[in-house]
């Protein structure tokens, strides 16, 4: 992978997952390290930087033993068995806190808990998520390092999370710090919405299947899990949330940073890290340095700051246009071989939008499925266009070789930047929208065999019925 797209794939994971992206700026954390996180009469900050130290060292160790590993199930024993106690390392960092939780360092072990947006907040973890959020806001609601915490998670919603998010509405009092609480709320809430639609006929425990779930054997097995008390006592007061009041909030919400606070920069906690990293004097990235052309487009990526009223008036704009019934931006441009492709001579045919990167895995897991669709539709009023988000366009050409994809694509350059993504307003990977044959958008952020389900819906409904009218 060429170093623009490792610098824009370090912008989009940095801090993500816990075994994948690890980054080190080295300096002070090394140091705190050897120093060890619970010797009396350091400081909260250096035993903060201690402990994370131990997390990151159990994660690069991890990391190179996977490395070496192609079997996934013996990958999954590793993982297991290597792999760090991440509720422990919360657990220590709360406690930490709980000691001096005024104390900036603190404020940054607290944040480190709630930086686990891909965690749901049940049983132990959401424990201590309850914990450092309650302290959190109290100690630290009006503090802009704080609050920036909430622009990062609103892909799920929870008791804790709501918390946490009014806490920091009703406790931040400076205009920076207003203006980010009112933004995160403003995102939390439009997602809750969709997520309160979705669980208006539930009316018991959902029950999962759960695939390829290590045995206490080391046995890759399918299983079944029953939605726990917990997750299901969310479900129901969800289901006394009405999502169309929880829309007009989140949008006078929007409307209200664009108008009171559309100067505040938008700096999220992933620009925060991201700054430190392209600063460092030795940074590292998943145990290999950066080298300098890395490091400056690193720079190049966090320079590219928005400010609240931007990033609100395009979320306004999303939820106005970029919705189920209206018609789906044009798109003018080439194809990979410099052919002219418009997305509007498409007219007449169903299409399916799918933003997709090379560096995003799940983007190239659902090729071969894509591949199918376009074959088992051949002949049909159909057409498969892909956007593609890579830096590298080689890297892109070189993929459309190997996996067989013989569908249009735009070359929209690097994720978060290219002109396509931004004007259909993409913050995830893959991202698809089917379109009817008017252009209009029928399905959003559909996967798997929902796309090709949604397509062949349409394709079978009587002409007349083809779309909705807008």
């Amino acid at each position: 992978m060429k170093s623009i797209c490792r610098a824009a794939l370090i912008l989009l994971a940095l801090g993500s997952s816990p075994i994948g992206a690890v980054a080190s700026i080295g300096g002070d954390d090394e140091k705190a390290k050897d120093l060890g996180s619970r010797q009396p009469g350091l400081s909260i900050a250096s035993r903060f930087a201690a402990i994370k130290s131990e997390f990151a060292a159990e994660q690069d160790r991890l990391r190179e033993a996977l490395e070496k590993i192609n079997d996934p199930a013996e990958a999954n024993r590793v993982n297991r068995k290597l792999g760090p106690d991440e509720v422990a390392y919360c657990r220590r960092m709360v406690e930490l806190a709980a000691t001096a939780p005024a104390d900036p360092g603190a404020r940054d072990a607290l944040i480190w808990v709630i930086d686990h947006p891909g965690r749901s907040e049940v049983g132990p973890f959401g424990d201590l998520f309850a914990r450092a959020a309650a302290l959190l806001v109290r100690h630290h609601g009006d503090d802009p390092e704080a609050v920036r915490i909430g622009l990062g998670i609103d892909n799920n919603a929870s008791f804790q999370r709501d918390a946490l998010l009014y806490g920091f509405l009703a406790a931040a009092k400076g205009r920076e710090q207003m203006g980010l609480a009112r933004l995160a709320m403003a995102q939390y809430l439009e997602q809750k919405a969709k997520f309160a639609h979705g669980t208006r006929n539930m009316k018991a425990r959902a029950k999962y299947k759960l695939k390829g779930v290590m045995d206490d054997y080391g046995k890759l097995v399918d299983k079944e899990r029953e939605q726990s008390a917990e997750e299901f006592a969310y479900i129901l007061a969800l289901r006394e949330s009405d999502p169309a009041k929880l829309r007009a909030e989140a949008e006078r919400l929007y409307e209200e940073v664009a108008s009171d606070y559309s100067d505040v920069p938008h700096i999220t906690l992933r620009h925060r890290e991201i700054e430190a990293l392209a600063k460092a004097p030795n940074p590292t990235w998943n145990g290999k340095p950066l080298s300098d052309d890395e490091r400056k487009q690193l720079a190049e990526l966090v320079g590219r700051k928005q400010t609240l009223g931007q990033v609100a008036e395009g979320r306004l704009d999303e939820m106005h246009n970029l919705v189920v019934g209206k018609p789906a931006p044009e798109i003018d441009g080439v194809d990979f071989e410099g052919k002219p492709l418009k997305l509007s001579d498409y007219q007449g045919k169903v299409v399916a939008l799918v933003f997709w990167g090379t560096w995003c895995g799940p983007c190239m897991r659902a090729i071969p499925g894509e591949r199918d669709l376009v074959e088992r539709l051949k002949g049909k009023p159909f057409a498969l266009l892909g956007i593609n988000c890579d830096g590298d366009k080689q890297a892109a050409i070189k993929a459309i070789s190997s996996e067989r994809i013989t569908w249009p694509n735009w070359h929209d350059g690097a994720p978060d930047t290219g002109p396509i993504a931004r004007r259909y307003h993409v913050r995830s990977y893959p991202t698809v929208l089917v379109l009817d044959a008017r252009g209009i958008i029928r399905h959003k952020d559909l996967h798997g065999d929902a796309i090709g389900e949604a397509v062949e819906k349409i394709l079978a409904a009587p002409s007349a019925e083809a779309g909705p009218t807008p």
